[in-house]
């Protein structure tokens, strides 16, 4: 946004705050960029010009008018950011009267401006950190090492190997807007608990979850990913999905381990994902041939879907998951779902019959269950 729409923004503001009264709002040359009356936007402004060459407050009254061309009745203040004049700002009305109204505009408009630098200066650096990561998450060309150097130099960034590709969602949330917010939230407080640094860390909000490039902890801290949940978790209120692929001791090592951390994130799972618990491999494996075998897989909940229905299948599929979560314990499933060890066993038995007909082991039918429930429960 260009400095004289940043202004008229500003000017359109400060007079609601001033009871209305007349603001304007001229540049280095004096000349008037913003202002509540429209027609004198673009001429000149004497009292300003009075002020470029003072560096000084110009108080303007009626009797002086003549003296001052193009000005009005009012008073006239320098507008500084750091030790630079960047612009004036005048208020109408009697100097006596409006005076400390002027010095509250200037400090107001000196800061306006300020944080508009400090937001553009974020946003730059956002895609900055967006633009790294995105880089070092895909193929990398044999040629992409000076760009990202250039990348990490304007970030000033310095990873501590090994690194860690971290993906967090939040799964109560699945409105976009929601999920983003919730998101921008979670840098804040990981900044704050100083859970991430800003200079040994990259991180990025893509595809509607947080992409973290975690250095090694220096020193090195016990269970790094259980304290960072925990902490999301207690400042959100509700679970999240923090999700970590295998150490990279190379940048050309993050493209896989992003890989599997975009995996783990499709999960319908909460808490730690960690690639290096052997349970996470397993589910990782899993939906890895889910996603993989995709369509093989639709074919097997199809012909479920056609011997039972869709709704009967869902209970099945349902049940299923509780009793493999359970380990396969009948009396857990059944506490858990409210209903008879009989009624369990009698579900399952219906799946196994229809799915894998004859002598098929306990690991065949579980592994080919496991892929229809993922598939048929989205999860």
């Amino acid at each position: 946004m260009h400095f004289e729409e940043l202004a008229q923004q500003l000017v359109q503001t400060a007079s609601t705050l001033l009871n209305g009264r007349i603001v304007n709002i001229m540049d280095t040359r004096g000349i008037i960029v913003a202002s509540t009356e429209a027609p004198r936007i673009g001429t000149r402004h004497e009292g300003a010009c009075q002020v470029l060459r003072t560096r000084r407050p110009v108080a303007i009254h009626r009797e002086e008018l003549a003296l001052y061309p193009g000005a009005k009745e009012g008073y006239n203040l320098p507008v500084w950011n750091d030790g630079q004049l960047m612009a004036v700002v005048g208020i109408f009305g009697n100097p006596d009267e409006v005076r400390d109204s002027a010095h509250i505009l200037a400090a107001y408009t000196e800061q306006f401006f300020r944080q508009h630098a400090l937001d553009q200066r974020a946003r730059v650096t956002g895609e900055l950190r967006a633009s790294y990561l995105r880089m070092v998450l895909s193929d990398l060309p044999p040629n992409a090492s000076e760009q990202l150097s250039v990348l990490a130099e304007a970030l000033n960034l310095h990873l501590r190997f090994p690194v860690r590709v971290l993906a967090l969602r939040i799964p109560s949330v699945p409105d976009p807007r929601g999920q983003q917010q919730f998101l921008d939230r979670a840098v804040e407080e990981l900044l704050f608990r100083h859970l991430v640094g800003p200079f040994c860390d990259v991180w990025a909000i893509i595809d509607d979850r947080l992409i973290l490039l975690k250095s090694e902890p220096d020193p090195p801290v016990a269970a790094p990913l259980a304290k960072m949940a925990q902490a999301l978790e207690q400042a959100l209120g509700r679970p999240v999905r923090l999700c970590a692929g295998s150490p990279c001791t190379s940048v050309r090592q993050i493209h896989r381990a992003g890989a599997e951390a975009a995996i783990l994130c499709d999960m319908d799972r909460t808490g730690v994902l960690d690639i290096q618990d052997a349970s996470c491999r397993f589910f990782y494996l899993m939906q890895r041939a889910s996603t993989r075998d995709a369509g093989f897989i639709d074919d097997m909940v199809a012909r479920l879907a056609r011997q039972f229905g869709d709704k009967e299948l869902e209970v099945l599929l349902t049940t299923a998951r509780a009793y493999y979560n359970c380990n396969g314990s009948v009396a857990q499933a059944a506490a858990l779902l409210h209903v008879h060890k009989n009624t369990l066993q009698y579900r399952m038995h219906r799946l196994w019959d229809t799915l894998c007909p004859g002598d098929a082991s306990p690991f065949e039918r579980e592994y080919l269950l496991r892929l229809c429930i993922m598939r048929g429960l989205h999860g």
